[in-house]
């Protein structure tokens, strides 16, 4: 077994009797020679604290770990290694995962053995319980922040607003404060979140990230209470709050609220319409061109209903992908169907089973339609 030595002694250590250098490595060699192992690399960090793993002979080491050219690690103790129990963890967690074995000669530490496999065992459940502290301690801290009214983004600030490095304060970005109002004035003026997403794309006014507007971004801004000077903390989840916050509102409480009843109004009215139960495609279509979802549309002729759908990015004329209907994709799941082995009367099962069939099976089903009079190329895949 290719070996490697590892050798320390720091300088307050070097006049003690059996610490030398030359005292461990005469030892390690004898074990290595007992054990008839190849000794490929002596590793010596002279006059080195084990406080840290910021020492060249260890580094050196764990690369050749790393490049397979040791796969044994031989100590004369565990603490010439390191002094850190969290250092050690690392160690080890590196050993396990380029299956290096490690040995300490006083310790009787050998991992080809069952007592060696059961400290690493032993050294694994204190990481695991090192990780879970971690987290624990970063989500209280990151409470205590918010509870202050701290901002504590983890990518980009709010469109209208701009953080220091380091800072978690959010300071008004005058530019983008201006957009921000004439978002919500322009859906108090009864203009729907695509049509405010179209007027600033036609103003080649960019979003934060340099992209273009869509409807759920003008959404976002009009309900993010970041602009009336409050943090959001638990998003999407049950434990949601608002606090106040440190920095500046730029839009006024009054505007905020207008907008927040219509808001909520508008949704009422949407309830009240068709849900989308007879429209279940829509839930497993993607747009082969973009990579976007479907919307379904329904035109009623002779007092009957017949369901399309089309690319989200064809409405804003972004894709050219055509429609296709929804008794097109019957016939196509069908097919499917009976070349998997599937003999289902497709057309007698209720809307209901048939989304929790496909949903079962998840199925994915890739559109691309070049022409409109051409037949849609269309890919499904599913767990059948």
């Amino acid at each position: 077994m290719n070996t490697g030595i590892y050798i320390r002694v720091s300088t307050e250590e070097q006049a003690q009797k059996g610490f030398s250098l030359e005292a461990q490595k005469e030892k390690l060699t004898w074990l290595a020679h007992i054990k008839d192992w190849n000794i490929i690399n002596v590793y010596e960090d002279k006059g080195i604290s084990g406080k840290d793993l910021n020492r060249p002979e260890i580094i050196r080491m764990i690369n050749d770990i790393k490049n397979k050219v040791i796969e044994n690690v031989l100590v004369f103790k565990i603490d010439r290694l390191t002094r850190s129990t969290k250092d050690l963890i690392y160690l080890v967690e590196i050993f396990n995962k380029y299956n290096c074995a490690f040995n300490s000669l006083t310790e009787s530490i050998d991992t080809t053995s069952a007592t060696g496999r059961m400290f690493i065992k032993i050294i694994g459940i204190f990481a695991e319980f090192e990780r879970e502290n971690l987290i624990e301690r970063v989500k209280l801290g990151i409470d205590r922040k918010v509870s202050e009214g701290y901002s504590i983004c983890s990518s980009t600030p709010s469109y209208g607003y701009y953080k220091n490095k380091g800072d978690n304060i959010l300071r008004p970005l005058k530019k983008e404060a201006i957009i921000v109002n004439l978002i919500f004035d322009l859906y108090l003026k009864n203009y729907s979140f695509l049509q405010i997403a179209k007027i600033l794309d036609r103003k080649k006014i960019p979003t934060k990230k340099n992209k273009t507007w869509t409807a759920k971004t003008i959404q976002l801004i009009l309900t993010n209470p970041n602009y009336i000077g409050k943090v959001r903390h638990n998003i999407n989840s049950k434990k949601y709050e608002e606090i106040n916050g440190k920095h500046k509102g730029i839009v006024s409480n009054e505007k905020f609220a207008k907008v927040k009843e219509k808001i909520y109004k508008n949704k009422l009215l949407h309830i009240t319409k068709k849900t989308n139960n007879d429209a279940f495609y829509v839930n497993y279509l993607k747009c082969g061109f973009c990579n976007n979802n479907f919307y379904p549309k329904r035109t009623i002729i002779n007092k009957k209903t017949f369901i399309s759908y089309y690319c989200k990015n064809k409405k804003i004329k972004k894709c050219s992908q055509k429609s296709i209907s929804h008794n097109r994709l019957d016939k196509e799941i069908k097919l499917f169907l009976q070349k998997k082995g599937f003999y289902i009367n497709w057309d007698d099962l209720s809307y209901e089973l048939k989304n929790q069939f496909l949903k079962l099976t998840n199925i994915k089903i890739v559109i691309k339609t070049f022409e409109k009079k051409a037949l849609p190329i269309i890919k499904i895949d599913s767990l059948l």
